[in-house]
């Protein structure tokens, strides 16, 4: 009895408990290695694509900046014309030139012009000639065979100077001048393969980098790398994402299979930790077992005495008893499934929400019907005609995050969403709405081709919600929406559409609602054409002329008749703060501080709080208006401000002295030269001189435009005794000589005629 009761209970449960967990814990990790690879090769994929995406819309950036801008621009194209006598300065303007739009490319890069006729080399480091020119190996078979001229080139070394040591590795892209028609000269772009590589790099942000890049050929970008033919043979290669612009293959993985061996590595010591769970519960239970089958076999003899008065009901009983752990194992598993699928259905709506984003933002990778069936899982509907995207945008959204706690503003927009869903159902149009960034929530419109009149009351919707705000919230929103597509691949370009009419939102002020017919036609060169009227009105204030409120009304006028968005908005504002900071520092320091500590502090808020350009011109014009007469007053303390003020009429009245110098205005004026050349270039921010030769030449180019007198006779006019220093002065600061400033003028009269 002693050692069949030992052995009873050793042997049944043991092995079948033990059994059981082993290969449920065995098939846990098993599943859970082939989930994560799964989702990790994605991944991978997922991100290289990105990479790729990134990558080409840059290059394809600075190609499209390459045409507009250098094929475009009146100062680089003498460069590649016929018979133009050309000086040092010209091409120093050129180079400079080249200078401006290299910064504005995407990446760090060389540029350098090529004429054909001349064989002369322009870079930014200066004029060459072909034959010195270290790069003319590829430049001369890119000219002929023109077989670079598609597109961005493979790696390749780049030495500007021909005694160079070692180069640089750059990939380039060769455009022939003029872009079509006989050809004249080229224009040739070099993006260093290290700016490419780091762009990757912070892209994925590994160290030594998720993401290899590979040329068309198969030559690896990253000299540490080997090629992508010896690559191709090792094991747990991922399929590389190949750009249908460059050519170039992205391959994933480098990080990716170190962190699988990792899990491998994972998966195998758990299986060992398992197994030696098992051996040791093993071992355990069976001394256990052997510690306690005394009091167990003292119970089971008192059973077995019982058993023979009432054996059916004891055996029964025992039944029960034993049966007790499968019955309690089964209402643990479907208390566990209970659990999952409250669980599902609490990840339901953030599932929906991270689809939808994939989906708007272009990243899904499912065919169509991959995509109904996935809508079908999340409960959302799959079939239509048409899709229309609309985005709502809660304005002034600093405001709003201030005025409510983060609980509020959680309620806030689901009840805005809410609203919308019971709108839509009432006017019978199905839609899938959700927020997916803090201050805007897209809409996704389902049109049937058998109601035609469905758009409208789509956008009826939106315009309900809309009023529903304005009424019952303390807050308002603008509205944007994109155009119908039938392809639920192309629902990403009405999402860019809706976004893209929120951001002109300054043309409109806030709580507007922009269709297709709000858009504007683009204004060529966006801020670019600004620039200098920024600069004239930041020195207008500061000489005090009274024209800064003529030069701040033409810049609104001309940027309300272009396009332009948020972002414009607040690059146009800093540039104009860096030019008074420019120009306020050619002022005493009183004037200074009352710029720093008044001033721009409100123009700093007019940048940051501003919603539309009514706005922006009137909070912009208000400040400089209230601050000008305290400037002329902190001006007109200091004692040399009204008397520099007559220096420069004295100078306006009598310019036409031949004697009026420096010397002889401090005489009138009873100051030392010294002082009174400093007090002037204090106040005026550029010297007598210079300011006396202004006056004189822009009253001679006014004579030899609106006069027919002698050079000589104007010469004289305008204070100068020798008509050949006249001719000097004039060519350097109008670039001509006075007859030919003349004739050209005339020249450019009859041509208008």
């Amino acid at each position: 009895m002693k050692m069949s009761w030992y052995y009873r209970i050793l042997l049944s449960y043991a092995p079948i408990f033990f059994l059981v967990v082993s290969v449920l814990i065995f098939s846990f990790f098993a599943v859970l290695n082939n989930s994560a690879q799964e989702q990790i090769s994605w991944t991978e994929e997922a991100i290289a694509t990105k990479v790729m995406q990134a990558v080409d819309n840059n290059l394809k950036a600075a190609e499209r900046m390459v045409i507009k801008d250098i094929y475009m621009n009146e100062v680089l194209a003498p460069f590649f014309q016929e018979n133009i006598d050309r000086t040092v300065y010209d091409f120093f303007l050129i180079s400079r030139k080249l200078d401006d739009f290299s910064a504005m490319l995407p990446f760090s890069n060389s540029i350098y012009l090529y004429n054909e006729q001349t064989g002369k080399v322009l870079s930014r480091s200066g004029l060459s000639s072909l034959e010195q020119f270290g790069d003319r190996d590829f430049l001369l078979d890119a000219y002929r065979s023109g077989r670079n001229s598609s597109g961005w080139s493979s790696p390749r070394i780049f030495k500007e100077f021909s005694h160079e040591a070692g180069g640089e590795r750059v990939v380039t892209l060769f455009k022939y001048f003029p872009f079509s028609g006989d050809k004249r000269g080229a224009v040739v772009v070099n993006v260093r393969v290290s700016a490419l590589l780091g762009f990757i790099k912070d892209l994925t942000r590994y160290d030594t980098g998720l993401i290899q890049l590979y040329a068309e050929n198969g030559a690896s970008f990253d000299t540490y790398q080997p090629s992508q033919q010896s690559k191709a043979a090792s094991p747990g290669e991922r399929t590389p994402a190949v750009s249908d612009y460059t050519g170039w293959h992205y391959v994933s993985g480098a990080q990716s299979d170190k962190k699988l061996s990792y899990l491998s590595l994972f998966h195998d010591f758990w299986i060992m930790v398992g197994l030696a769970a098992v051996i040791a519960g093993i071992a355990w239970f069976t001394y256990i077992t052997h510690r306690n089958y005394k009091p167990i076999q003292a119970i089971a003899g008192r059973i077995h005495d019982y058993s023979k008065r009432r054996n059916e009901e004891l055996v029964r009983h025992t039944t029960k008893d034993e049966l007790k752990f499968i019955e309690s194992a089964i209402d643990g598993l479907l208390e566990r499934s209970s659990q999952y699928e409250q669980l599902y259905k609490d990840d339901l709506p953030v599932r929906k929400r991270q689809r939808l984003a994939e989906w708007l933002e272009g990243n899904t990778l499912m065919n169509e019907m991959q995509w109904k069936q996935e809508m079908r899982k999340l409960q959302l509907p799959s079939d239509f005609h048409l899709l229309l995207v609309s985005v709502m945008e809660i304005d002034r959204h600093s405001d709003f995050t201030a005025a409510y706690s983060p609980r509020d503003q959680y309620l806030l927009k689901f009840a805005v969403s809410q609203v919308l869903q019971e709108i839509a159902e009432s006017m019978r149009v199905t839609l899938w709405n959700e927020w997916l960034e803090p201050h805007q929530m897209a809409a996704v419109f389902y049109m049937s081709d058998s109601d035609e009149n469905e758009r409208e009351r789509a956008m009826d919707c939106m315009r309900q919600l809309q009023t529903w705000i304005n009424v019952n919230l303390e807050f308002t929103v603008s509205v944007g929406t994109g155009t119908e597509t039938p392809f639920y691949s192309e629902a990403n370009r009405s999402y860019d559409e809706a976004r893209e009419r929120l951001l002109h939102k300054p043309l409109f002020a806030s709580n507007c609602f922009l269709e297709h017919k709000d858009s504007r036609p683009k204004g060529e060169g966006r801020i670019f054409p600004h620039l200098q009227l920024l600069s004239t009105l930041a020195r207008s204030y500061r000489l005090d002329d009274g024209q800064w409120p003529v030069h701040l009304n033409k810049l609104a006028h001309c940027l309300q008749t272009g396009q332009f968005c948020q972002a414009d908005l607040h690059q146009i504002m800093d540039y104009l703060l860096y030019q008074f900071h420019k120009e306020m520092t050619e002022l005493p320091d009183e004037v200074q501080q009352l710029w720093a500590d008044e001033a721009l502090p409100q123009l700093e808020d007019i940048s940051n709080h501003a919603i539309s350009l009514t706005d922006w011109h009137g909070r912009l014009s208000r400040v400089l208006a209230e601050l000008e007469p305290r400037i002329r007053e902190t001006r007109a303390v200091r004692n040399h401000h009204l008397l520099m003020n007559r220096v420069k009429q004295y100078i306006e009245m009598y310019y036409a002295d031949p004697d009026l110098s420096l010397n002889k205005l401090s005489d009138h004026f009873e100051l030392n030269p010294r002082y009174l050349s400093k007090l002037f270039k204090e106040e005026f921010g550029e010297k007598f001189i210079d300011y006396m030769l202004k006056v004189r030449l822009e009253e001679a180019s006014r004579l030899l435009l609106q006069t027919e007198l002698p050079v000589q006779e104007i010469a004289e006019r305008v204070g100068y005794q020798h008509v050949i220093s006249f001719h000097r002065a004039f060519k350097n600061m109008f670039g001509l000589p006075p007859g030919d400033y003349r004739k050209k003028s005339d020249s450019t009269r009859n041509t208008g005629e």
